[in-house]
């Protein structure tokens, strides 16, 4: 009994022996490989332990395997984890590219289109001051032109009026006068001194006393049959040109008239064109502002969407940076640890062998 205890120690004790022998040997090997971190110093540790836990290599070697094919499990993973978001975010930059990229072309369209805008505005409005100027010009020469023509016609209905009192007047003067001379044919003087001074009233009533016949009949001291004859004579032609006057002013009337409704109608017209280009000049002016207002009002608007639009594209950006920075660095140290975990196989592995 004692016998086969003791060999049992000795066995025992050479399995022990010849493992610590391998664990030495894979520590040593372990300890030469190039790739040294934490990693593969845990790992060492780890299949040390195993090593010396377990009497069978392979065990060892399948527990190294699950841990490399988890790592390689993982890696997949997350190479699927990187592909949807990074497709998510190419296509939130992408679309946001596209909007930031249209919105600063509008705001360029926009800018460029208020500035002809304000230019017309500016060029329209001195154009509609220039007709409302012109428009006041020409309603104040219809104005002068009106009170002219009424004036003028006014002055020759007096005229004519006058006339026809100085005409009537002059007839019963020029009666009187022919009367006298008939009546007084052998008198040296035919008019007294008062009947004289009353003849000279009558002028001065009928032509005025600034007309040269009243001045000459009040000058005038002896009124005989030739002096009378001649004053009479004076009075006809007087009167007949007065008459005649009249007898012309209807005509002349006429021509007044049609001359004022020609002038009339010339002013008019031209009003009239620019009283129409004038409508058409608010209409245009007031389009072009609503026109100013609405563009303005978008490009405030884009003023405001623009910079947010850019920043949350360049948080995206960011994002993405991260993300790939982040997915490289571990796929780095994943492919590292897979490169430590094969090597520890291959060494681990030798030992089967041995």
């Amino acid at each position: 009994m004692k016998q086969v205890t003791f060999i049992f120690i000795l066995i025992t004790l050479t399995i022990q022996t010849q493992l610590q022998t391998k664990v030495d040997s894979v520590m040593a090997q372990m300890d030469k490989m190039a790739l040294k971190n934490d990693f593969s110093k845990q790992l060492a540790g780890l299949i040390e332990l195993k090593m010396l836990q377990s009497s069978y290599v392979e065990e060892v070697l399948k527990e190294i395997k699950v841990i490399r094919d988890q790592l390689i499990a993982d890696q997949s993973v997350e190479d699927q984890e990187y592909a949807k978001k990074i497709g998510q975010l190419n296509v939130e930059i992408e679309i946001l590219e596209i909007q930031t990229e249209k919105l600063a072309k509008e705001l360029q369209r926009l800018n460029q289109q208020i500035g002809e805008l304000n230019e017309d505005i500016s060029k329209l409005i001195g154009t509609q001051q220039s007709q409302e100027k012109q428009l006041s010009t020409l309603n104040s020469k219809e104005e002068d032109i009106r009170n002219q023509y009424k004036s003028e016609i006014e002055s020759l209905k007096q005229r004519t009026t006058n006339n026809i009192k100085s005409i009537d007047g002059l007839n019963e003067m020029i009666a009187k006068l022919q009367q006298a001379v008939f009546a007084e044919q052998n008198k040296t003087t035919i008019l007294s001194q008062q009947h004289a001074k009353q003849y000279v009233d009558d002028l001065r009533n009928s032509l005025g006393p600034n007309h040269p016949l009243t001045a000459l009949v009040a000058v005038t001291t002896k009124f005989d049959v030739p002096t009378v004859t001649r004053i009479i004579q004076l009075l006809e032609n007087i009167r007949d040109q007065r008459i005649q006057e009249n007898a012309g002013a209807d005509e002349y009337e006429a021509k007044v008239t049609q001359a004022y409704q020609v002038t009339l109608k010339e002013v008019t017209e031209v009003r009239e064109r620019l009283s129409a280009d004038y409508s058409r000049t608010l209409v245009t002016l007031k389009r072009r502002n609503e026109e100013n207002a609405l563009s303005t009002k978008s490009r405030n608007q884009i003023q405001k969407d623009l910079p947010i639009a850019q920043d949350l594209l360049q948080q995206y950006r960011n994002e993405r940076e991260i993300v790939q920075s982040n997915y490289n660095l571990r796929s780095a140290k994943r492919e590292n640890e897979v490169k430590i975990i094969t090597q520890a196989y291959t060494i681990v592995a030798q030992q089967v062998r041995v």
